[in-house]
C-alpha cells in the first residue's frame, strides 16, 4: 500500500509541477536566458524535492491513518494523497512566485 501511495503522490506532484513549469516560462517572458537560469532550476530542484518528501510523507500518513483509525487501507490512502496533493499545490504556487521574485532579483544585480 505504500509504494503505491507514494507512488501516485509522486505522479501527481510532477505533472502539477510540469504544468506550473510551463506557466513559470510564460511568466519569465522577457528575462534574457542568464537572469532565468538560476530561477528555473530553483523551481526544478523544489519541485523534485517537494514530490519526493510529499510522497514519502504521504505513505507513512496513509500507513499511520490506517492503524489508527477504522479507514481501511484505501480510505486511509485516499485522503493521505488529497491532502498531499493540496499541500503540494500550495508549496509550487509558493515556489512559482519565489522564483519570478528570484528572477527578478538577479535582473536588478545588472
Amino acid at each position: 500500500m505504500r509504494i503505491i501511495v507514494f507512488f501516485i503522490t509522486v505522479v501527481i506532484q510532477l505533472a502539477a509541477a510540469a504544468f506550473m513549469f510551463l506557466i513559470l516560462l510564460l511568466g519569465m517572458n522577457g528575462y534574457s536566458e542568464r537572469q532565468a537560469t538560476p530561477s528555473l532550476i530553483f523551481y526544478i530542484a523544489l519541485s523534485v524535492m517537494s514530490a519526493l518528501g510529499l510522497g514519502g510523507a504521504s505513505a507513512f500518513a496513509a500507513k499511520r491513518l490506517a492503524e489508527r483509525t477504522s479507514l481501511g487501507g484505501l480510505g486511509a490512502s485516499a485522503i493521505s494523497v488529497i491532502c498531499s496533493a493540496i499541500i503540494g499545490a500550495v508549496i509550487l504556487i509558493a515556489g512559482f512566485f519565489a522564483a519570478l521574485v528570484l528572477a527578478e532579483i538577479v535582473r536588478g544585480m545588472k
